[in-house]
C-alpha cells in the first residue's frame, strides 16, 4: 500500500475522532438540557400523563445521538449521566415523535435552540406529541387550504387582532372582542365550508402541542404571542402552521378563564365554542375591521395575492404540463417543514422541501418541491431521462434511492411511475 493511502486514513482517522470529541464535549450540555425539560414539564396540571419521557436529541448530519435513557437493543451507551449513540440511518430524523429502540421518543434535532424559552417550548411541544395518542389525541395532519387564499388570511389576520386585543384586557371585558374574533372565524367557515374542518383538526394536534410548550416553557409567554401575532402576516404558508398561532392564543385565554380546562376535553373538543362557553359569548353581527388593523390587512394580502397566483401558474405548469415521476404511497413517513407549504387547489400541497420514506425506497427534495396528492401520491419533475436501469435516481433538487426490486417506467412522454418486479 502507498503511502498517499496511508496518509488518508490518517486524515480519516483524525477527523472521526475530531467528530467524536466534539460530540463527547456536548455530553454535559445535553445532560443540563434534559434537566430543564423535566423541572418544566413537573409543573404541568395540563394532561394525564407525565409529559416528560424519552428523549432524543440527534445531529442530522453525523446522527450522533443524546438520549436519556437507553434504548432496548444497546445501541445508546452511557456516559456522563445520559446516552449516547449513532442513530441507525433507517430512523428519520427530524423535530417530532418516533417509535424506536422498544420506546416511544420526542426528537429533536441537534443543536437545540440557544435561547431557554425557545428551547423548553420546543422541548415540551415534542413532549406532547410523544403522549398524545396515550392520552386520547391521535395525530391527524390535514391541511387548511383554505389559509393560502387572500380572503381565508384576511379572516384569519383580523381573527388573530381580535383574539390580541381581547388578551390585552381584563378577563372580565374581553366579550366583544372575543365576540369579534369569532365572526372573523365564522367568515371562513362560510366561505370554505370544505376545508374549514381542518382548522379544529389541526388545533387538536399542532395547537394543542403548542399550547403545552409555550404555556410552561416561556416566561415571556403574553408578549410572545402579540409578537407571533403581529408578525404573522411575513409567514410563507400557514394552511399547516396556523395552529402554532392559535393553538396557545386561544389556550392563554381559557386558561385564564379555567384554569383546569385541558383536563376537560377530548379530540372532538373545538377551541372557539371553549371561549364560548367559557366567555359566555356568541358570534358577532358586522365588527368593525378599522379597530384590527383591517385596512392594513387587507391591502398588504392583495399584494401577496398577485404573487401568490404567480406561483400557483409556475407550479402546476411544471406538475402538469412537463415530465413528472409520480409515486403511489404504500407505508410512509414524512418529515417536512410546516412553516413553508403551499396550495395547489385540487393538484394537492407543494412541500418545497422534505423526505419520504416508504416500501419502495427513500425520497429527498431539497429545492423544486415535491406534490403531495391525499397522502396517496407524491410526484417530483423530471428533466432529462431517467436512468432505468439504477438504484439510485436523481432529478433538479432531489433523490431517490430505490430498494431491492424496484425501478422507474415511463408511462408516457409526462409521465414515469415505479415498477415492483
Amino acid at each position: 500500500m502507498t503511502s498517499h493511502y496511508f496518509g488518508a486514513m490518517k486524515k480519516l482517522l483524525i477527523c472521526l475522532l475530531s467528530i467524536a470529541s466534539t460530540a463527547g464535549a456536548q455530553v454535559p450540555l445535553a445532560a443540563s438540557y434534559f434537566k430543564e425539560a423535566e423541572a418544566a414539564a413537573q409543573k404541568q396540571q395540563l394532561w394525564k400523563a407525565p409529559l416528560y419521557g424519552p428523549v432524543l436529541f440527534v445531529d442530522q448530519q453525523s446522527r450522533f445521538t443524546y438520549a436519556n435513557m437507553p434504548d432496548s437493543a444497546g445501541i445508546l451507551k452511557p456516559e456522563g449521566g445520559i446516552y449516547t449513540g449513532s442513530l441507525p440511518k433507517d430512523v428519520m430524523v427530524a423535530n417530532t415523535a418516533i417509535h424506536w429502540g422498544g420506546r416511544t421518543w420526542s426528537v429533536l434535532l441537534w443543536p437545540l435552540p440557544e435561547d431557554r424559552n425557545e428551547r423548553i417550548n420546543l422541548l415540551l411541544h415534542e413532549s406532547f406529541h410523544r403522549i398524545q395518542e396515550q392520552i386520547g389525541f391521535p395525530g391527524k395532519s390535514p391541511t387548511a387550504d383554505h389559509l393560502s387564499t387572500m380572503e381565508g388570511r384576511i379572516f384569519f389576520f383580523l381573527e388573530l387582532q381580535a383574539l390580541k386585543t381581547a388578551l390585552q384586557k381584563p378577563v372580565n371585558r374581553r366579550q366583544t372582542d372575543l365576540a369579534n374574533a369569532l365572526t372573523f372565524r365564522q367568515k371562513r367557515e362560510r366561505l370554505f365550508p370544505k376545508t374549514f374542518a381542518n382548522e379544529r383538526i389541526l388545533e387538536m394536534n399542532e395547537g394543542l402541542a403548542e399550547y403545552t410548550g409555550a404555556s410552561l416553557g416561556r416566561s415571556d409567554l403574553r408578549p410572545h404571542l402579540y409578537a407571533q401575532i403581529d408578525t404573522a402576516g411575513s409567514r410563507k404558508s400557514l394552511i399547516r402552521s396556523f395552529a402554532y398561532l392559535t393553538g396557545p392564543v386561544y389556550g392563554l385565554l381559557l386558561q385564564e378563564k379555567e384554569k383546569h380546562w385541558t383536563q376537560q376535553i377530548n379530540s372532538n373538543a373545538n377551541l372557539p365554542d371553549l371561549i364560548s362557553r367559557y366567555y359566555h359569548v356568541t358570534a358577532s353581527n358586522t365588527p368593525d375591521e378599522s379597530i384590527y388593523r383591517g385596512a392594513f390587512i387587507r391591502s398588504s394580502e392583495q399584494q401577496k395575492e398577485i404573487i401568490r397566483l404567480q406561483t400557483v401558474a409556475a407550479y402546476t405548469e411544471t406538475f402538469t404540463q412537463r415530465p413528472v415521476l409520480r409515486i403511489t404511497l404504500v407505508k410512509m413517513s414524512v418529515i417536512f417543514n410546516p412553516n413553508t407549504l403551499f396550495d395547489l387547489g385540487t393538484y394537492g400541497t407543494i412541500y418545497p422541501t422534505g423526505e419520504v420514506k416508504d416500501n419502495w425506497g427513500h425520497l429527498k427534495v431539497n429545492k423544486g418541491g415535491m406534490l403531495l396528492k391525499e397522502w396517496h401520491i407524491v410526484s417530483v419533475p423530471v428533466s432529462g431521462q431517467l436512468d432505468m436501469a439504477t438504484r439510485h435516481l436523481e432529478g433538479d433538487g432531489w433523490t431517490l434511492d430505490l430498494t431491492d426490486g424496484w425501478h422507474p417506467v415511463k408511462n408516457d412522454d409526462l409521465h414515469y411511475t415505479l415498477s415492483l418486479n
